[in-house]
């Protein structure tokens, strides 16, 4: 690749100009007079025989006259040393990618591996499909109805179910005042498999030191024969951050919120 190294920095330097990439698009359609070509574009003849003679210079387009004449015809021959060294970067990294997945697929339980210094665990059956009960996570209607402790009410915010998206909740004991529960980032969104959501990152991707407590949570959905393999993953900074929310009720806390996920799936499955 070294050998032609520098008529690619001159070939990418070329097409970083809209104009000169649309005369390359033009031209792929066929030769055309350099007289007829200008006219596409909104500018002085002058200006754009500069686009031309850089075009020509990097060996994109060549020029031939006849008569009076000139004619620009593409290059195709620099615009495949292009497409060469592109898949020659495509192929090293579709193989990083493959040796990255073959390395996560090997790792001892994926994401359900617990560090029991860092890390929090709940798992539950729930006698619900996949489906319901990943449509009880991903809907802002159906997550408001169980997502927060019964008898405190939840107001779904912003559920954006996609990497990078918003996850806002609000919480009500009156049902009339709303105060911040939950302000988040989702990471990763698998469909009828995973969401990984942060704390650590808030819905405007700002870095984020909540309260009372900052953590990642991977939640995933298994097949089950009874319906589905609900598991949670709540990771910590470090150990006193695993304690502190351990201290504050995790057991209590998600576990009445899984309870009452299930009995929501349960009963929407049931109908």
């Amino acid at each position: 690749m070294a050998q032609y190294s520098a008529q690619l920095d001159g070939v990418f330097v070329a097409l970083a100009d809209p104009t000169r990439r649309a005369v390359v698009r033009r031209l792929g359609r066929g030769p055309t007079s350099v007289g007829d070509l200008a006219r596409e574009f909104p500018m002085t003849l002058p200006s754009f025989m500069k686009h031309v003679r850089t075009l020509e210079s990097n060996g994109l387009i060549r020029t031939v006259k006849s008569g009076r004449v000139r004619t620009c015809v593409l290059s195709r021959e620099r615009l495949a040393l292009v497409d060469d060294w592109l898949a020659e970067q495509r192929h090293i990294w579709e193989e990083r990618t493959d040796r990255l997945e073959q390395f996560v697929t090997a790792r001892p339980g994926g994401e359900h591996t617990v560090n029991p210094d860092l890390d929090l665990a709940l798992e539950r059956i729930i006698r619900a499909p996949r489906a319901t009960v990943w449509n009880a996570w991903t809907d802002p209607t159906r997550l408001a109805q169980w997502w927060i402790p019964s008898p405190t009410r939840c107001q779904v915010d912003r559920l954006e179910a996609r990497p990078g998206g918003a996850f806002v909740t609000r919480m009500s004991d009156d049902g009339a005042e709303f105060v911040p529960h939950l302000d988040a980032c989702f990471l990763a969104v698998d469909e009828l498999e995973r969401i990984v959501f942060t704390n650590a990152v808030d819905s405007s991707w700002r870095p984020a030191d909540p309260a009372p407590v900052a953590m990642t949570a991977t939640i995933t959905f298994g097949e089950h024969p009874d319906g589905t393999d609900y598991r949670i993953v709540l990771r910590h900074r470090d150990p006193e951050a695993r304690a502190l929310h351990e201290k504050l009720g995790f057991a209590d806390g998600w576990g009445t919120v899984a309870s009452q996920l299930a009995a929501f799936a349960e009963n929407e499955a049931a109908r």
